[in-house]
């Protein structure tokens, strides 16, 4: 992919694309991520594009980019066609086709900014058995993510054609101790020594598909930054749940697109 500059002059012709970790959820906390609350859907202003647009914008523009993640969503959920709901709320703004309703967007997108495959690990965590009755993914650790890097590309390809610039980032750690699910039941068998070695094997698998999309397609996607390194020794970012961020981890998010972002030639003057 070109890797020339790209001039950003207006509000949300950047979008950020990905799951809770992009919405900005905080378990317990930030229940409408990535908005503070359901009346007037105001953005919360602790997640990573809220703090990255000010960066990147010298706290002009608070709604530079256009925050898009859906807590929740794998791979699968972004791909042409497919649906997203948020559970139990049949008027959540983000409700619908997440990429279809991008290449519909009235408004000129110029950059994308990805990071998902998050809760592809975690539903490759469940046996196949149970994931079938609850609808989730099957199989994706047995393949070696083979379909998490082809739903990854066919997204970029959309992105592509519509000639939005996509950055992909690796994704951090999982260090899920359990107790989201199941009355927080998920902790016994969350909370072994095995499940969190698979955890890290499983993320590592991720990010080296996501390393090869981005060495076999440089036409199409240019490469974000690299969460895992960033903060795979790092003690004080994490929620109590160990997979959401607290305020300094998506500060810390924020940085490093914004440093990636800038040293890539990326001009904001909106």
């Amino acid at each position: 992919m070109d890797t020339g500059a790209v001039r950003i002059d207006a509000p949300h012709q950047i979008i950020a694309i990905g799951d809770s970790l992009t919405a900005g959820s905080k378990p317990g906390i930030t229940e409408y991520a990535p908005f503070a609350e359901p009346v007037s859907w105001k953005l919360l202003t602790t997640s990573y594009p809220y703090i990255l647009g000010e960066l990147l914008s010298g706290n002009v523009s608070d709604d530079l980019i256009l925050n898009l993640g859906r807590s929740g969503s794998t791979t699968r959920d972004w791909l042409p066609g497919r649906k997203w709901a948020k559970m139990d709320m049949k008027d959540f703004p983000l409700n619908g086709a997440p990429l279809d309703e991008i290449l519909q967007l009235p408004q000129k997108v110029k950059l994308a900014i990805m990071m998902l495959g998050t809760n592809d690990v975690c539903q490759s965590m469940v046996p196949d058995a149970i994931s079938r009755m609850m609808g989730s993914l099957v199989g994706y650790e047995d393949e070696e993510f083979i379909a998490l890097r082809e739903n990854i590309i066919v997204t970029l390809i959309n992105l592509s054609e519509m000639g939005i610039i996509t950055y992909l980032a690796k994704i951090p750690p999982i260090l899920y101790r359990g107790g989201l699910a199941f009355a927080q039941m998920d902790r016994l068998l969350f909370f072994t020594r095995r499940v969190q070695e698979r955890f890290d094997r499983y993320v590592r698998m991720v990010n080296a598909r996501i390393d090869e999309i981005c060495t076999s397609y440089p036409f199409l996607v240019r490469t974000g930054p690299d969460f895992y390194a960033l903060f795979k020794n790092r003690k004080d970012i994490w929620m109590k749940d160990r997979l959401h961020f607290n305020d300094t981890g998506y500060r810390l998010m924020a940085e490093a697109w914004a440093s990636l972002l800038t040293s890539d030639g990326i001009i904001v003057k909106a």
